[in-house]
């Protein structure tokens, strides 16, 4: 069995196969083969997940992968040479990155490189700049992963369908009155900015809008201001993981909902039960037929729990074989063409990039050309048989972390897998 790409793995496996791993055969798809660079990291569990999810698809497909290592995913000239060094080594098509610090210094090399670059652990940069230029930038795609503002218009529906729809109109929460709360990260007052509007129309009361650098006082200001709830923006996760364990050690007794780094790869021992998870990953079958296969598989080799870059990195990895399949051939140009048309059943849900045409004419202005499409809307057959209607896109699940290690996915309905409980600390 296969163990995970660890450091000492992965630099053992580039010198002894000099950048290629030839795996195994998966029946499903084109008997062609490619070669996939992937742009991920042994030093953080997202990172981690990228590698560990190609690897996975590219042992089921027989594609060669080239790994690249960037540490950690800050250093603009070391992922400069790291997609340069895959390109020299004869990949077709880039998966990864789970940060977007790179982003901008990996935008001078794109046009020059002229290959598919699927982003999959980071919903900011790289596909805003496809419409407004798009025989540079064409080569661009996200996928499993919908963008920041797609995220925030789903933080707004999830507030109306669920905490006010439902927490707050049985009376488990005890009123409307909410704080947001979050780090000093660009990414989280950008984050938090975007979603403040839409908790408001939801139907929410938010008296309070947070940040600060410490945990401890962020938990006491929280606390003075006296709200059952709290909507969490948390990209920092050395602040989000003392903010859990604070909130848990200290029984602060306001219930937390939403977006925190740390709690996508880990539990803190338990110190975050009964915390609400926005996750891009689920446990569940009403996803599609891919998912619970793709958790054993991933579990046997691995021995740990997918995070969501597994995932997604899985399902673009199996989006390029799809892509390859209708164009017959490696030529970047017609597997850009070929991916414009996807439409895959994938492991976080039904994967398919907007158009151009798509983002001038949204009138909500969630649709990015060649970004994750978002599934606002419900389609038909289910997926499986028995389950819910699906998606005719990617959702954001919200999971809550149970005592046993489980993660029970409480929204969006049609995916749930559970209730909600009120934290074991609350008494």
């Amino acid at each position: 069995m296969r163990a995970a790409l660890s450091r000492r793995t992965f630099l053992r496996v580039l010198g002894a196969t000099a950048g290629a791993l030839v795996l195994g055969h998966y029946k499903g798809f084109s008997q062609q083969t490619m070669t996939i660079g992937v742009l991920g990291s042994t030093a953080s569990p997202l990172g981690q997940g990228i590698l560990n999810g190609a690897q996975l698809a590219a042992s089921e497909l027989n594609f060669k992968l080239i790994p690249q290592d960037l540490g950690s995913e800050t250093d603009p000239a070391r992922a400069r040479a790291a997609l340069n060094d895959l390109i020299g080594k004869g990949a077709d098509a880039i998966v990864g990155l789970s940060r977007a610090d790179t982003i901008p210094a990996l935008l001078l090399d794109i046009p020059k490189v002229k290959k598919p670059f699927i982003i999959t652990g980071t919903p900011l940069l790289g596909t805003d700049q496809v419409a407004g230029n798009f025989e540079n930038f064409k080569y661009i795609f996200r996928a499993g992963l919908v963008s920041a503002s797609a995220q925030a218009f789903d933080g707004g529906e999830f507030s109306r369908e669920f905490l006010v729809g439902h927490l707050i109109k049985d009376k488990v929460l005890r009123s409307n009155a909410v704080a947001i709360v979050g780090d000093t990260s660009k990414q989280s007052a950008d984050f938090r900015a975007a979603l403040l509007p839409r908790l408001t129309r939801a139907g929410l009361d938010v008296v309070g809008n947070l940040a600060d650098g410490q945990a401890g006082v962020l938990l006491e200001r929280l606390q003075k201001i006296n709200v059952p709830t709290a909507i969490t923006a948390f990209f920092d996760a050395k602040i989000g993981t003392e903010f859990a364990q604070g909130w848990s050690a200290n029984k602060v007794k306001v219930a937390l909902f939403g977006w925190n780094e740390a709690l996508l790869y880990d539990d803190l021992k338990g110190a975050a039960t009964g915390y609400v998870v926005t996750d891009f990953v689920a446990e569940t079958e009403r996803v599609g037929p891919k998912t619970l296969e793709f958790y054993k598989k991933y579990q046997a080799q691995f021995k740990v729990r997918p995070v969501f870059t597994a995932a997604t990195t899985y399902d673009a990895v199996y989006a390029l074989a799809d892509a390859l399949g209708r164009a017959r051939t490696t030529e970047a140009e017609a597997l850009v063409k070929a991916l414009e048309g996807t439409r895959m059943n994938g492991v976080v849900g039904l994967i398919r990039f907007y158009t151009v045409e798509e983002q001038q004419r949204d009138p909500l202005k969630l649709a990015v050309a060649h970004d994750q499409v978002y599934g606002i809307n419900k389609t038909a057959p289910a997926p499986v048989p028995g389950a819910a209607s699906a998606f005719d896109g990617v959702r954001p699940f919200y999971t809550q972390l149970a005592s046993d290690g489980r993660r029970v996915v409480l929204y969006p309905a049609e995916y749930a897998t559970g209730s909600y409980t009120l934290p074991p600390h609350f008494g």
